[in-house]
């Protein structure tokens, strides 16, 4: 593994681990936890340094050790346990804490919990701001770059929106303090909020849930967001690269043992009958069309007559969420033949279920009523949090896995959920609806996962309103928006999504309608969504063929590279009238991509930039995709001279790569 890491950031972190952790080498126990609680009417700062302590032995599993730390009130037998990894390779430290009720009695009311609450010490004179970044709305600014700079006294909060984890804010931040830093990841699918105020001190951070107020039963215990820190030192891509590195390594799927490789996927709707879409599938592999996973969306589900019109703006499909068997009118012998056809193509199988959505009048209202929170409106919410209810929907969901061959279970969540849980809440159990329910997501998805070796998950919400800690370590997110359900959608938001969404997570798909070279390439990443590509639905349009498989050619040449250390060469921006462009280099392999794109309304058709994280004394062979040109270059001269880019069309785009030489 090549480091990355500062000696002066690892000690940072071992530092902040035993100023806010204790020294388990010595038996050393903190002063007062970075996880903090109000139990009762009394502060756990002000109750814990009586309450029994220990630590357990350490246990290492390549660069990360995993260390427990368990407090428990000899009074109560409330027991707060913290699972603390660190790891060798990265100033990180991650961590989730567990409450137990180990007293035979109800535990007083626990409240406002919060699994990090910290102060990062900065002096009055230092600057400090959040870089932080917008979720996903639907909208074109969906996962913008955001920055606010902290001045004395100031203060920040930022939270998601009704109850799903990225919908409006995402949940990662990096607190940039005079030359240094650390990033903050939260990893809870459900509500968090985070604020951030400047003091005489330093910075305060707190973030959690926004509200618990709960008592434990006996032997009931919870769990809180996962937090990771990670500590960077210079330069903040620099951190954020870290950051990447390390989700890549510790915080992403591993499909049958492998690294995951995010799909080439071809959309269908599912409203389209089973032997059009095994016609599609063959039409694909017949044409050395290479596409990896065949994607069919809703519409494939419940009793709705056959409309072959229909498509996702209608309804149709809507009331039929909750009734999870095929349409017998368009998939009259199930799901086998298209699995089939996949499997014979050479094919994975993507399919859209919304299982935590139930429409009213479906199968689970009328059948199983008391595993459902609600209704609101039409809607009931399936609650995860009753383990037989759970059970039940992971075998009918594990069953059409099996029927289908599917090799992609992609999961939607298309409303709020907040109101369903707080409406289920009583009093002093505030927060334990979303607790379980949240508890009871990760349980559905790894035991799809272990049922089912070599499954991929696809997390979609409305878009990508569920990307967190948690979500990316098991699934990745196909559909980062719903801007792209518009089939006349602006290239630009695809670039956008990919310069915001890079800075925290390293691997999503963008979607392309057209194999032309500016939209195809604005959506450019480790995968690729594709919404065309054959003539036999007649929604499809006519395709140059060999214009395809030199988009794919290209597709499968830079796909790599987005494993790689991410640097924006242009400042974030919207506007029409600029252009975009990035670096994604794989110091492992010796070899990168930059993607320079000049945007419709932009007047310069000159761009020069320098590139980051090359060797100064090395040569690279420098290939120009378009102009089919390759020559030799220094490292230092890319550098500290820079590429110049011209670009004559508006828009357009040009793609290179780079190796190293000897």
């Amino acid at each position: 593994m090549l480091k990355i890491a500062k000696q002066q950031e690892l000690d940072t972190a071992q530092s902040w681990f035993a100023r806010s952790f204790g020294d388990p080498s010595a038996g050393i126990l903190p002063a007062e936890l970075p996880v903090s609680f109000r139990f009762g009417d009394r502060q756990s700062s002000a109750i814990i340094k009586d309450w029994e302590a220990q630590w357990s032995a350490p246990s290492t599993q390549g660069d990360a050790t995993r260390r427990v730390l368990s407090l428990s009130d000899p009074e109560t037998g409330l027991e707060c346990r913290c699972e603390i990894t660190t790891f060798a390779n990265y100033p990180a430290i991650e961590w989730v804490a567990y409450f137990r009720n180990g007293g035979t009695a109800d535990t007083p009311i626990i409240a406002d919990i919060q699994p990090l609450d910290t102060l990062f010490p900065l002096a009055k004179e230092q600057r400090a701001r959040v870089h932080h970044a917008k979720g996903s709305q639907c909208e074109y600014d969906d996962f913008q770059p955001l920055e606010t700079a902290l001045s004395h006294n100031a203060r920040l909060s930022l939270a998601s929106i009704g109850g799903r984890s990225s919908d409006g804010a995402l949940p990662f931040f990096n607190l940039e303090m005079d030359t240094g830093g650390v990033i903050g990841a939260i990893g809870w699918t459900g509500n968090w909020a985070a604020t951030f105020q400047r003091s005489e001190k330093g910075v305060p951070v707190r973030a959690g849930m926004p509200c618990t107020h709960l008592q434990l039963y006996p032997g009931e215990e919870i769990r809180t967001p996962r937090i990771l820190l990670v500590f960077w030192d210079g330069d903040r891509i620099h951190g954020h690269n870290m950051l990447r590195r390390l989700i890549l390594a510790h915080h992403t799927p591993r499909p049958n043992g492998e690294p995951l490789r995010v799909p080439i996927s071809n959309t269908a709707w599912g409203e389209r009958k089973a032997e059009d879409h095994v016609a599609r599938i063959r039409w694909l592999h017949e044409n050395q069309v290479d596409i990896e996973y065949y994607w069919i969306d809703a519409g494939w589900h419940g009793d709705n007559p056959f409309d072959p019109q229909a498509d996702t703006f209608g309804t149709a499909w809507v009331i039929q969420v909750g009734n999870w068997w095929p349409n017998q009118a368009t998939y009259p012998q199930g799901l086998g033949p298209v699995g089939e056809a996949c499997k014979q193509a050479g094919m994975g199988f993507l399919l859209w279920f919304e299982p935590e959505r139930v429409y009213q009048g479906t199968q689970f209202t009328q059948e199983c009523p008391q595993w459902l929170l609600g209704p609101i409106g039409t809607n009931y919410l399936y609650n995860l949090g009753i383990p037989e209810a759970r059970q039940a929907l992971t075998d009918k969901i594990s069953a059409l896995i099996s029927e289908g061959g599917i090799t992609c279970y992609r999961q939607d969540f298309s409303f709020q959920p907040a109101p369903y849980w707080s409406a289920a809440d009583a009093p002093n159990r505030v927060g334990m609806s979303e607790i379980r329910h949240i508890e009871g997501l990760y349980a559905f998805w790894d035991e799809l996962l272990a049922r089912h070796p070599g499954l991929v998950i696809d997390n979609c919400s409305s878009g990508g309103r569920r990307i967190d800690l948690e979500t990316i370590s098991r699934s990745v997110p196909l559909w980062r928006s719903d801007v792209q359900c518009w089939p006349d959608f602006d290239p630009i938001a695809m670039q956008t999504q990919t310069h915001g969404l890079a800075l925290w997570v390293p691997l999503s798909t963008g979607c392309a309608r057209t194999a032309k070279a500016y939209p195809f390439r604005s959506a450019l990443g480790p995968g690729l969504v594709m919404d065309w590509a054959s003539p036999v639905f007649e929604e499809d349009v006519a395709l140059d063929l060999n214009l395809v498989r030199q988009r794919l050619d290209e597709l499968h040449a830079v796909r790599a590279h987005f494993h790689g250390d991410f640097y924006p060469l242009v400042s974030f921006s919207l506007a029409q009238d600029c252009w975009a462009a990035w670096q994604f280099d794989r110091p492992d392999l010796g070899e990168g991509m930059v993607l320079a794109l000049r945007r419709p309304q932009s007047p310069f058709p000159l761009l020069k930039t320098k590139l980051h994280g090359l060797d100064p004394g090395a040569q690279y062979e420098w290939h120009d995709l378009d102009r089919g040109t390759i020559e030799r270059v220094s490292g230092r001269d890319l550098l500290e001279t820079g590429i110049s880019v011209e670009l004559e069309g508006q828009p357009d785009s040009a793609l290179f790569l780079y190796k190293l030489l000897g």
